[in-house]
C-alpha cells in the first residue's frame, strides 16, 4: 500500500501542470497562479486594456507588477459583467498562467484526454481559466471571463452554444 501511495505522489509531482514554485496572488475576483516574475511581466505586457479601460485599472492601488495584473484582471471582470448585464454574487475564479499554447494543450489533454490547440480555456468544473501567456490579450481574457460569468450567473447552465455566444459577445464588446 505504501508503494502505491509513494508512486501516486511522485506521478502527481512529475505530471502536474503547475511548477512546484507556483506563486499565488488574490484580488476581489481572481486568484492568480503564475510560475515566475518573468511570466507575470510578459502577461502584463501582452494584456493591454487600452485608454478607456486602463483608466479604471489605474484607479486601483497599484505598486507592483502583480498589483497591476490583478487590477487589470478585476477591471476586465467588472467590464465583462457590465457587458453581459450579469452580476453573479461572490464571483471568484482562478486564472492559471501557462507559458505557451503547448502547455495549455498539455493541461487540457491531462484533464480531458483530448488534443486541442486552445490559447486559453475556462474549466467549468474548476472555476479556472488556463491561458497561454504568449497569446494573452484583452479579448482572450474577456472571452474566458464571459464563460465564468455565465457559469456563475445561471442556476442551470445554458447549452454550450448559448454559453459560447455569450462569451463571444463579451469578447466583442469589452472595449465599447
Amino acid at each position: 500500500m505504501f508503494k502505491i501511495l509513494v508512486c501516486t505522489a511522485v506521478c502527481c509531482l512529475l505530471f502536474s501542470p503547475l511548477p512546484l514554485s507556483a506563486k499565488e496572488a488574490k484580488s476581489r475576483y481572481i486568484t492568480l497562479v503564475y510560475s515566475s516574475q518573468q511570466q507575470l511581466d510578459d502577461f502584463n505586457d501582452n494584456v493591454d486594456l487600452g485608454r478607456k479601460l486602463g483608466q479604471f485599472a489605474r484607479k486601483k492601488n497599484v505598486v507592483t507588477v502583480e498589483d497591476e495584473v490583478l487590477a487589470k484582471l478585476d477591471t476586465i471582470m467588472e467590464k465583462a459583467e457590465t457587458v453581459l448585464d450579469m452580476f453573479p454574487n461572490n464571483l471568484t475564479i482562478k486564472i492559471v498562467l501557462l507559458d505557451s499554447i503547448d502547455e495549455v494543450a498539455q493541461v487540457y489533454k491531462q484533464k480531458y484526454g483530448k488534443d486541442v490547440d486552445h490559447i486559453a480555456y475556462y474549466s467549468l468544473s474548476e472555476d479556472t481559466i488556463y491561458v497561454s501567456v504568449d497569446d494573452a490579450r484583452l479579448h482572450v481574457i474577456a472571452h474566458e471571463m464571459g464563460h465564468a460569468i455565465v457559469d456563475h450567473y445561471f442556476d442551470v447552465r445554458p447549452p454550450y452554444n448559448i454559453h459560447e455566444l455569450m462569451a463571444q459577445f463579451t469578447e466583442k464588446h469589452i472595449t465599447d
